[in-house]
């Protein structure tokens, strides 16, 4: 069974329900006349609809973020943020100073039925007016929690906070459930742990739809960070192809070659990447970054290029391997890994 690891920003466990983003396993479709997201969450057989007062807040106050706490199987939590706020946020190096600037509007929790009515989960609920039971599968309960109790918002943020909190009975009404298998989901309790695995939710350089799961397809990944910037001192499109070939005829192992494009999305820096692919017979995946992946690539690697080696479950298997090398440097290195995963 492929188990998703699902992960985002410092504290989070699994990838955002994030109402502009959309993957193989959970899709937001937009509706134009309302200005609507379905979220659909097939891991934990949960979909709904963001409600169309949030949408003009969406890409300057609105911030969704996923977590697990003990006890729970997932918290899908959509947070006020402060414009003037981004900055810091986005800077901060630990989960409290990060979370610090975040005041929750709702959250979906997930957890054993149990564990609401037996007192495990109380430290969570009482941060919220409101508890709303929604539905129960296999044994797991959702409820809707909203407002928080703690809000310090003033002036016009208050008032932006309001209207979103008003609007969370529209998101309840929307929801529906399904059976799902929670051995699906592969938890990462330990912060630190976070800083050992790749994810993100993005598209591929050709516009396709692209996210962390597809390591679960593979049982070596090598990714490859590079920026146009470094153009003048380094080009690898011809070497990672000649690897990714090499790759494609490995006998009784899957390994794939993912190069990631640190200065994007940027669409003259796109376009420099295509020319320069297609110059090399490039069929290798490429990627652009997402909020996720670009904040650990500032928060992890010195420069580029660098790759490194990732198992089927996303997890960094190697060191960072920095400057360009060679096609047969990088082969040599896929079957040192192929070896020591056995």
């Amino acid at each position: 069974m492929k188990k998703l690891i699902l992960t985002i920003a410092v504290l989070s466990v699994f990838a955002v329900a994030g109402c502009s983003n959309a993957n193989s396993n959970q899709s937001s479709a937009v509706s134009s006349e309302s200005q609507t997201h379905i979220v659909e969450l097939n891991e934990l057989g949960l979909t709904y609809t963001t409600p169309a007062a949030w949408a003009e807040f969406e890409t300057t106050n609105l911030y969704p973020l996923t977590i697990q706490s003990e006890g729970t199987l997932a918290r899908i939590i959509y947070n006020y943020v402060k414009e003037e706020d981004v900055p810091n946020m986005e800077s901060a190096t630990d989960s409290a100073s990060y979370q610090s600037y975040l005041t929750p509007i709702c959250e979906i929790m997930v957890a054993p039925a149990e564990n609401f009515s037996n007192g495990t989960l109380n430290n969570l609920t009482s941060l919220y007016e409101n508890a709303e039971y929604v539905s129960e599968q296999n044994g797991y309960s959702y409820y809707v929690l909203y407002p928080c109790t703690a809000n310090t918002l003033e002036g016009k943020d208050l008032e932006n906070y309001n209207k979103m909190a008003d609007a969370v009975p529209e998101l309840i009404e929307s929801i529906s459930t399904k059976d799902f298998n929670p051995e699906d989901i592969k938890p990462i309790i330990d912060t630190d742990e976070l800083k050992k695995y790749i994810t993100f939710d993005t598209k591929t350089l050709e516009g396709e739809a692209i996210d962390s799961t597809v390591f679960g397809d593979y049982d070596l990944t090598m990714v490859n960070f590079w920026g146009t910037y470094a153009l003048d001192k380094s080009n690898e499109q011809a070497v990672l192809e000649q690897v990714y070939q090499y790759c494609l005829g490995i006998k009784d192992k899957k390994v794939n070659v993912i190069n990631a494009i640190v200065d994007t999305p940027n669409e003259e820096n796109e376009k420099i990447v295509k020319d320069l692919k297609s110059e090399a017979g490039g069929t290798f995946t490429t990627i652009v970054m997402d909020d996720v992946l670009a904040k650990w690539a500032v928060e992890n690697l010195e420069g580029v290029p660098t790759t490194i080696f990732v198992n089927s479950e996303g997890k960094i298997i190697s060191d960072q391997i920095k400057g360009a090398k060679s096609a047969q440097t990088y082969i040599n290195d896929i079957e040192y890994f192929l070896v020591s995963e056995e």
